[in-house]
């Protein structure tokens, strides 16, 4: 590769990766405040303290498989959304643990961590169209979980009612 495409690549890799990274951070964060609220107390923000962002996903799927005020809607909205947003956060994962490094002679740009109990680093190419749809996903995630937080802190009002709305 020579080096203006390499620039190129790295800087939209750069671009895009830190624009991924944002949206997830968002996503989580909406996450954690679902779960507090569908907690219904002071304990939600202890349930996941300093847990995961597959542990908070957890949570939130165990609160909304036992609240009482969830119809089956809402619960199945829910679970499509927590089911989503953890395929969307494995495959975050892929481009945020580990090390950016280029491979071979035309210095293909990936990802390089270390794995349990192998020699060598294990490395996954970077692919600039899935890191772009991976942020579009999230950002889908991030308005569907917003939506899905809406509805908690109105108490889950009909959501195919004509009279709802989440604007």
């Amino acid at each position: 590769m020579d080096a203006l495409k390499w620039m190129k690549t790295d800087e939209a890799l750069n671009a895009h990766l830190g624009r991924m990274i944002r949206q997830a951070a968002t996503l989580e964060l909406y996450l954690e405040q679902t779960v507090k609220v569908l907690c219904g107390g002071p304990y939600g923000a202890l349930l996941i303290s300093g847990e995961s962002t597959s542990r908070v996903i957890d949570a939130c799927r165990a609160l909304v498989k036992v609240h009482h005020a969830l119809t089956d809607e809402w619960r199945e909205e829910f679970n499509t959304v927590l089911s989503d947003a953890k395929q969307a956060f494995e495959r975050r994962n892929r481009y945020v643990h580990g090390a950016i490094s280029w491979q071979g002679e035309v210095a293909v740009p990936g990802n390089s961590r270390s794995r349990r109990l192998k020699l060598e680093a294990e490395f996954v190419p970077l692919d600039l169209d899935d890191l772009v749809d991976l942020t579009s996903e999230l950002n889908r995630l991030t308005l569907a979980t917003g939506s899905c937080l809406r509805a908690a802190l109105d108490g889950f009002p009909d959501h195919l009612a004509e009279d709802y709305s989440d604007d």
